[in-house]
């Protein structure tokens, strides 16, 4: 057979048979069998390669399984259960009825799940509602009204809402338990059997959690079926390039020791996250850096 690379340039030949080897290289998004608005979305939020644990999962996610999978906080897990989902509802349903739940234990992780709903499936279609506290419950109502393909929400706001309009959730065909450990440490354990009890038994159950606590493991065994377990990067929760340092001082000191390391030890290019216990610590703790003209507190 005539070697039909050989009248092409060395260095084009060489190109092609990366790109070639690229796409034959198993583990890829473009070896999972997606059909091509999911593939889109996936792409156009910049994802290239599947991180570890959504190399192991999304195959059996797909395959109709349900799971548990343990990971730790930043291992791409929301993507796991995503693009799977996107996959198995495909295009927005005329039937009344959510298809899909998706259960987060903060309102902060499911405002995040939301947007990264919106991003990676943006060109399939499918509608979404948000369901929790802190919002008007009429604009959730007037949204469950329109036929939602997917609920995503909080297990305390979601039971309210379910009871005040008599919500059916036998329709969901694909339920998530996002960071599961958490749902049950915050006390969500009757809610979420609540909603379990008004789920159709022919769902797909996925459970995903960085730890896993006997109460989970009942959990598991009562609501979810045969399901495969999953585990990566357990040993710690946190990453390997995380620094810790713990310092001990006095209540009265802590805001000006809080603002030294903000203005003199952290670099004014990394993103800094701190966490106090209510708002109106957040709201003193903002004035408090613009008294100080901190750098970063103009942003």
């Amino acid at each position: 057979m005539p070697d039909y690379a050989s009248d092409v340039e060395p260095d084009t030949r060489e190109m092609v048979r990366a790109q070639n080897k690229k796409k034959k290289k198993s583990g890829g998004f473009q070896s999972m069998g997606l059909s091509y608005p999911v593939f889109k979305g996936v792409m156009k939020k910049g994802y290239k390669v599947p991180t570890p644990i959504q190399r192991r999962t999304i195959p059996v996610i797909l395959d109709g399984k349900d799971m548990v999978a343990m990971a730790r906080t930043g291992s791409g897990k929301t993507a796991c259960f995503l693009i799977p989902m996107f996959e198995k509802l495909k295009a927005h349903s005329a039937q009344t009825g959510a298809r899909a739940l998706i259960l987060s234990p903060t309102r902060e992780l499911a405002l995040q799940t939301m947007k990264f709903t919106k991003e990676l499936g943006k060109f399939t279609g499918l509608k979404t509602a948000l369901i929790l506290g802190g919002e008007r419950m009429e604009d959730q109502f007037a949204a469950l009204h329109e036929n939602p393909d997917i609920i995503i929400g909080t297990p305390g706001r979601l039971m309210h809402v379910a009871v005040e309009m008599n919500l059916k959730l036998h329709s969901v065909e694909y339920v998530v338990f996002d960071e599961a450990d958490r749902l049950f440490e915050m006390g969500f354990a009757e809610q979420l059997q609540e909603i379990i009890a008004r789920l159709p038994e022919s769902r797909q159950t996925l459970l995903f959690s960085a730890t896993l606590p006997k109460l989970l493991v009942e959990f598991a065994r009562a609501g979810l079926t045969e399901p495969v377990l999953i585990r990566l990067d357990v040993e710690t929760k946190l990453s390997e390039q995380l620094k810790l340092a713990f310092f001990h001082v006095r209540a009265d000191d802590k805001p000006a020791v809080l603002l030294h390391l903000l203005r003199s030890v952290v670099r004014p290019q990394d993103q800094t996250v701190v966490f106090v216990a209510t708002k109106h610590h957040a709201e003193y703790l903002k004035e408090a850096s613009r008294g100080a003209n901190a750098p970063w507190a103009r942003h």
